[in-house]
């Protein structure tokens, strides 16, 4: 069979490289088979291309990768596809979007090993948000103190990911912070990744508001949908449980950098 062959092939230059793999050729529907044999594995990460055998087409994500996402409970990599043979490859910049939350930090520890590995950059960042007038603000005195909480929270944020940066440097590595002020938090990320060079972005599944009904929050579905990047998300939700609900619990992988620590 032609697509087994071509399993034995990758798995035959992957074992050459020292890795240990297992193959399995399953018949169905993509996106659901994949999604039910990473259930039925407790598969810590799903790795996928951003697109399949269409090509590369207007849309940020193939079809395939669009369905599993939509359903996906465990940590994910979507590699993005290209139109020429890959190259070997390693990030120099990697980019951790943080909100203040465990959930968003709990990427740290991994995004850290990554760098380490690489030598990679690490750029923690935070977007205020900016006060916009509108038909609910108006007031120039509401206005105001609108605009002063913000500048006090940039302040805050400052300090937060200043302290975060000393901790990595202490660990040996090469961490810069970013905070801004903009109207369009979503858009402020993606302007970043182009400013700063950034060529892998890690961050967790939901940030410090999570809908446990979806796999990702808006943020994280935001970038996935616009960012042409490579993206590492790691799922904070546990899996279904056997009754099909979903655990709306704190992250197993709790953050090392703390707010708080010296």
């Amino acid at each position: 069979m032609e697509a087994g062959a071509y399993l034995e092939r990758l798995g035959e230059t992957s074992r050459a490289s020292g890795l240990r793999v297992d193959l399995r050729l399953e018949q169905g529907h993509p996106a659901e088979r994949i999604n039910s044999v990473a259930r039925e594995l407790g598969a810590d990460l799903i790795v996928l291309g951003s697109h399949g055998e269409e090509g590369l087409t207007a849309w940020n994500l193939g079809s395939t990768a669009q369905q599993v996402l939509e359903v996906a409970r465990a940590s994910v990599l979507i590699a993005r596809s290209a139109d020429r043979a890959p190259q070997p490859w390693g990030p120099k910049r990697i980019l951790l979007p943080l909100d203040g939350s465990l959930r968003a930090e709990c990427v740290l520890p991994t995004a850290a090993r990554i760098a380490k590995a690489h030598g990679a950059e690490i750029l923690l960042a935070h977007v205020v948000l900016e006060p916009c007038a509108t038909a609910m603000l108006r007031a120039g005195g509401d206005l105001d103190i609108a605009r002063d909480l913000a500048a006090r929270l940039e302040s805050s944020a400052v300090r937060y990911l200043d302290n975060l940066c000393d901790q990595l440097r202490r660990e040996g590595h090469l961490a810069r912070p970013l905070v801004m002020r903009r109207a369009d938090t979503r858009q402020s990320l993606i302007d970043i990744t182009a400013k700063e060079a950034v060529d892998l972005v890690v961050l967790s599944a939901h940030g410090s508001t999570c809908n446990a009904a979806c796999p990702f929050g808006s943020v994280t579905a935001h970038l996935l949908a616009h960012l042409s990047l490579p993206l590492l998300i790691l799922q904070d939700l546990q899996m279904e449980t056997e009754q099909g609900s979903v655990e709306n619990s704190a992250p197993r992988l709790r953050a090392s950098y703390t707010p708080g620590a010296a």
